[in-house]
């Protein structure tokens, strides 16, 4: 195993070498560094950290050194392979979940970049390796159900498929929830659908204003970072990702 010191702290990884630039970057505090902050910021001792696309451990097993208990849920074969391996060389208590969440009882997951084991599976598009997986599922009330204490923070990174689980939102218990880190891929909406470019960004734009619509009852607290992403998007011709950061009133 690989320790990798990061904002603070020390994780150990596999040693991969297609992931060195991205250990560099990590190392260096360069790689989102606002997720790590707004992870300390609501995760303590008395929390359940709910982690939704836990990917290689890179948040989980971070914020496992000071939560009461972690649950990831990661569905790519690869990336839970790779959680599972990390496990027993890390600290704190993390439950692992191979599954994706959605209300449907199965969903069909594709490889985006390559081949699984990157950051970007994805139920919503697919590259031309043709690989895909039929994933188990879970949802929002089971998750919760399972977590040990009153306090919960939720990351939620889910590659496009944030769009498609609205009523997972709406579930989330508004009473005992801290914080939920959402990443939203309108580039990802929008690659899925037909039509001309221009209708395209229509419907992405008014399915992302329904997306924060469906976590009401929890305070915006970053609208900058929408406006943000509308105006690079409309500097370079296309559309961008960005980060929202929900807390409790």
């Amino acid at each position: 195993m690989r320790a990798m010191t990061y904002f603070q702290r020390t994780v150990y990884f596999p040693d991969k070498p297609e992931k060195v630039r991205f250990f560099s970057r990590l190392q260096s505090g360069q790689w989102e560094p606002g997720t790590f902050r707004n992870i300390a910021r609501f995760v303590d001792g008395k929390t359940t950290y709910i982690d939704i696309g836990g990917w290689i451990g890179v948040t989980p097993y971070w914020a496992a050194q000071t939560a009461d208990n972690v649950i990831v849920v990661e569905p790519d074969p690869v990336c839970f392979g790779i959680l599972t391996e990390m496990k027993g060389a890390n600290t704190g208590e993390v439950k692992l979940v191979n599954a994706a969440l959605s209300q449907d009882e199965r969903l069909v997951l594709n490889s985006v970049g390559g081949g699984f084991g990157s950051s970007e599976t994805s139920a919503l598009i697919a590259d031309d390796t043709g690989m895909s997986i039929e994933a188990k599922t879970i949802t929002i009330p089971e998750l919760q159900a399972m977590a040990r204490t009153e306090r919960l923070c939720l990351k939620i990174d889910i590659e496009g498929y944030e769009y498609k689980v609205l009523d997972q939102f709406r579930a989330i218990d508004r009473k005992r929830t801290a914080g939920v880190l959402l990443a939203v891929h309108p580039q990802i909406l929008a690659a899925s659908l037909s039509g001309p470019a221009v209708l395209r960004v229509i419907r992405t734009a008014s399915a992302t204003f329904r997306l924060i619509r469906s976590l009401r009852g929890f305070r915006l607290e970053n609208p900058s970072a929408l406006w943000g992403a509308i105006r690079k998007s409309v500097s370079k011709g296309e559309l961008r990702g960005f980060d929202l950061l929900f807390v409790a009133r």
